[in-house]
C-alpha cells in the first residue's frame, strides 16, 4: 500500500543536494515506492526558481544534480492551494505563530496523512503528525 505523506521544503532542499537521510528517503522510495510524497504547488515553482543556485550548492557533477532533481520531483504531487485552503485557520491554530509550515500542516489536514519534516519545532508542535528523516528510514528499514 502506498501512503501519501507530506514533504516540507527543507526536506526535499537537503535530498537536491545529496545530503543525509532526506537524500536515502528518496533513492530507496525510488525503488520500493512505499510513499506518495505531496506537497503544496508553490514548492514546485520555488525549486524552479532556485533551481541553477541549488545545482551550484549540491555535492553532485551537473549532470547529477539535474538527474537528482528530476528524480526527485517525479516522485512528488504538487497540489494546488485549492485543495486545502479550507484547513488553513485549523493549521495556523494547531500551529500557534509557526508560519512557515502553515501550508503543509494544512495539506496533511486535507489528505489525512503524516509530514515529513526534519523541523525540530513542527515536531514538537504536532508529534503525531510530522515524522523526521531518521523515523522514514526506519520505517523502510522495517520493510527489509
Amino acid at each position: 500500500m502506498i501512503n501519501d505523506i507530506v514533504v516540507d521544503f527543507n526536506v526535499v532542499f537537503s535530498a537536491i543536494l545529496g545530503v543525509g537521510h532526506s537524500y536515502k528517503i528518496f533513492e530507496i522510495n525510488d525503488k520500493i515506492k512505499k510513499f506518495n510524497f505531496i506537497a503544496p504547488q508553490f514548492m514546485y515553482v520555488e525549486i524552479g526558481i532556485h533551481s541553477d543556485e541549488i545545482i551550484k550548492k549540491t555535492k553532485f557533477s551537473l549532470e547529477k544534480a539535474q538527474e537528482t532533481i528530476k528524480t526527485i520531483i517525479e516522485q512528488i504531487t504538487f497540489i494546488s492551494d485549492e485543495e486545502f485552503k479550507n484547513k488553513t485557520e485549523e493549521a495556523k491554530q494547531i500551529l500557534k505563530g509557526h508560519e512557515k509550515d502553515i501550508p503543509y500542516l494544512a495539506l496533511a489536514l486535507a489528505k489525512n496523512c503524516k509530514i515529513l519534516s526534519g523541523d525540530k519545532i513542527f515536531k514538537e508542535l504536532c508529534p503525531d503528525t510530522v515524522e523526521t528523516p531518521r523515523e522514514i528510514l526506519n520505517i523502510f528499514e522495517s520493510l527489509a
